[in-house]
Parts: C-alpha cells; structure tokens; sequence
C-alpha cells in the first residue's frame, strides 16, 4: 500500500485549458504538484496579542480569549526573540500605527478668485480644480478624505453651473 501512495505522489498533473488532469491531453501543461515544504529552521515570524482584561493591556503568546480577555490587536513578530524584545517590536509597531492614525491629514485650500477674472478665465480654473478633486478621490484615502473631496467638487460644480460654464 505504501508503494501505491509514493507512486500517486509522483503522478504528473496536466492543466488542460480550465482544469485540471493526470492524463496527458493535447495542448496541456506539466504543472509542479510537489508539496510544499516549509523552512526546515520552523517558522520565521510567530503572532502576539495584544490582549484587554479588567481596563488594563497584556501582550500573551496565546490567543486572548483563551484566557477570557479581550483581542485588541495582532502583530508579527521574529519569532527567534526573546519574548521581551518581542514585546517591544510590537509595542513599536503598535505605536507607530496609532501616530499614523492620528496625524492630522493636510487640507488643501483653494486660493478664492478674484472677482475682477473674466468668467472664461474662472471657468478654467474651476475645470482644473475639478479634474485636481477627481484625481485626489481616485487616489482614495480616509473616508472622511473623500467626502471633504466629494463636498469641494460640489461646490466647483456648483459655480461652474452659476457662471454658466
């Protein structure tokens, strides 16, 4: 039995068109069926929890709610660290995070027009400025972003439509 199982591991795999065989079928491609093996030296990066409990925070090296706690957050860490040094990896990684989420996002103001511009002229520059909000909500951010990108596109609408462009 054991002979049958090392010669079906063996076997070549065809992908013939959308599917897939372990006869030869005309047109097909050898595909590599082999497992795959993982780092013989085990794994590179394991995961901490970042756990609640009782309104304080712990780090755990077990999933959170096996001890009855709150999950606040998972990171990747080296796995061949020691455990403190792990804690402060993710600690900074935590922290890192957190300060990118709270960094104020830069607004961009348009400069007002002056009044004394020929309408062709503001026309214009409305036109550029709707293409510049088209472009920055393609881009995509924070939902917040884009709605401030949805309500000033508006607005250049708005006067475009008032001046007739």
């Amino acid at each position: 039995m054991f002979l049958c199982l090392a010669g079906a591991a063996q076997a070549q795999v065809y992908r013939c068109g959308n599917s897939y065989s372990h006869a030869p079928c005309k047109g097909g491609q050898v595909i590599d069926a082999a497992p795959v093996l993982s780092d013989p030296r085990g794994p590179v990066t394991k995961e901490i929890y970042l756990c609640s409990a009782a309104g304080r925070h712990y780090w755990s090296s077990v999933h959170c709610a096996q001890r009855g706690w709150h999950i606040e957050r998972i990171e990747r860490v080296p796995a061949a660290m020691p455990w403190e040094e792990q804690v402060a990896a993710a600690t900074q990684a935590y922290r890192s995070s957190v300060q990118a989420l709270a960094a104020p996002v830069p607004r961009i103001t348009q400069a007002p027009l002056p009044a004394a511009q020929p309408a062709k002229e503001q026309c214009r520059a409305l036109d550029e400025r709707v293409k510049m909000l088209d472009s920055m909500g393609r881009a995509g951010s924070l939902y917040y972003d884009l709605d401030w990108v949805r309500r000033e596109r508006k607005k250049a609408r708005d006067q475009q439509y008032r001046l007739r462009c």
